[in-house]
């Protein structure tokens, strides 16, 4: 049985950050893991360590003002299993912490209702 995951309304929009905002280049093991992550990801670590060996580390981690992750559990895993010294990061600094939590929800989520056209 899946359970279903409240996300919250935002009552206002949102002023999107500038996009011109520096790449930090961070130690993996400095990112904070967020405690609540539902995600069980140990069983993708090997697939996202095989992609950025073939095609390098070209999505940031997302991280807080308080360097705790908002995405990227995953590739900050795969960036310690192959002894990279450094990731690049963005900090998300103009978000609420309800919308932190439902941009990680659909971060997550929204992959799983595409569907694949496997006649291309």
């Amino acid at each position: 049985m899946t359970k279903k995951v409240k996300t919250t309304k935002t009552t206002k929009p949102v002023k999107s950050v500038d996009l011109k905002r520096q790449i930090e280049m961070l130690p993996p093991e400095s990112l904070k893991e967020y405690e609540k992550n539902p995600r069980i990801n140990d069983q993708a670590v090997d697939a996202v360590c095989k992609s950025i060996k073939a095609y390098g580390f070209n999505v940031p981690c997302l991280i807080d003002k308080d360097g705790t992750l908002i995405t990227g559990h995953t590739r900050k895993k795969a960036a310690i299993k192959l002894g990279l010294k450094q990731v690049p990061c963005l900090r998300i600094e103009n978000l609420s912490p309800a919308q932190v939590r439902g941009f990680r929800i659909a971060d997550n989520k929204s992959s799983e209702l595409a569907t694949w056209d496997l006649e291309l």
